[in-house]
């Protein structure tokens, strides 16, 4: 049986593009994947200088304690 195809789809006053068609199995367009790939790339820019502000982590790790305390009440 050969495999369905579905065909790319026109975004409002934009045009059809081959780049924008959906690929493989998971069904997601190379322009999703790759606003994926950019934006995870800035989260991991973006935890690499919370890592390196020294008191920055001292604040979110004495905040994580207070939220566990809270929630395990």
């Amino acid at each position: 049986m050969a495999k369905k195809m579905s065909l790319p789809v026109a975004k409002a006053g934009g045009q059809v593009s081959t780049a924008d068609a959906i690929e493989g199995p998971d069904r997601i367009s190379v322009q999703e994947r790759r606003y994926r790939a950019e934006d995870g790339a800035r989260t991991l820019a973006r935890a690499q200088e919370i890592k390196r502000d020294k008191g920055l982590m001292k604040d979110i790790k004495s905040h994580v304690k207070m939220m566990t305390k809270a929630v395990c009440k």
